[in-house]
């Protein structure tokens, strides 16, 4: 396993990383076969924009891995702009073969910019893009079979995507203030993990485990995590407890995934 962090011991070895995101990419591609079909996830993208973001994604971390710092803007369009001509289908096997080659081709821990600031490497890159395949995997899936009709994500990734999204929310938020923040507690549990999570007006405590909160969100890992990445639909979480701090969790949520 890769000896990189996560707040409640969910990290995956790495290998399981690659065999889960293998077989999402594989997952996108058999569930694209109408590219005009609505994302409920992403509202105003047809599937075609969801591979076009994919395909962004998957281009920017090449350069990054290949140059070692951030990409630059790019001067024309973004990082997934395709030709009105061009399959995203087949673009996005090619630019998935290309990023796997990179992810595989050094270890774990060589140190990569990546603009999580506590973890410079490139085990951060295998495991992020696990997690941003899954989640786009269900919001594939979703647009051609329904919200029903989306396979979960498995057990270990969804708790693993929990911990790693909650830990976003300990960022610097700076100006980002939330003025009525002070104290408040959220216990957020799934399976056999937890998170502890206090608010102040402009930063966040999250720590693992605990059992209690003065609000409580807990579900299947599945479940939760497309819950806290905001996604639509009936996931079986169950929220509790004090409105406020329910609110503010929800805000900074959709500020990390933004």
């Amino acid at each position: 396993m890769s000896d990189q962090p996560s707040i409640d011991g969910t990290r995956l070895p790495d290998a399981r990383y690659l065999e889960l995101l293998d077989a999402d990419v594989d997952a996108i591609l058999a569930a694209s076969d109408d590219l005009a079909a609505d994302v409920p996830g992403c509202p105003g993208w047809t599937v075609r924009d969801l591979l076009s973001h994919v395909i962004g994604v998957y281009r920017h971390k090449i350069v990054a891995l290949d140059t070692g710092t951030q990409p630059p803007a790019r001067e024309f369009g973004d990082w997934g702009t395709l030709r009105e001509d061009e399959d995203p289908r087949e673009v996005l096997r090619t630019e998935y073969a290309a990023l796997r080659e990179r992810l595989t081709a050094r270890d774990p821990l060589t140190a990569t910019w990546a603009w999580w600031p506590t973890e410079q490497t490139l085990g951060f890159w295998i495991r992020r893009m696990a997690h941003e395949t899954a989640v786009h995997r269900w919001d594939a899936e979703s647009a051609v079979r329904g919200l029903e009709g989306a396979a979960p994500i498995p057990d270990d990734l969804a708790t693993d995507g929990v911990d790693e999204l909650l830990g976003w929310l300990r960022w610097d938020w700076g100006d980002e203030r939330q003025d009525d923040a002070d104290g408040q507690t959220v216990l957020v549990s799934t399976a056999d993990h937890s998170w502890s999570l206090s608010f102040e007006p402009t930063a966040v405590t999250v720590t693992g485990g605990g059992t209690d909160g003065s609000a409580f969100v807990a579900g299947s890992p599945s479940g939760l995590l497309l819950h806290v990445w905001g996604r639509p639909g009936d996931h079986g979480v169950a929220t509790m407890g004090d409105t406020t701090a329910l609110r503010l969790l929800r805000e900074r949520l959709d500020m990390a995934a933004s």
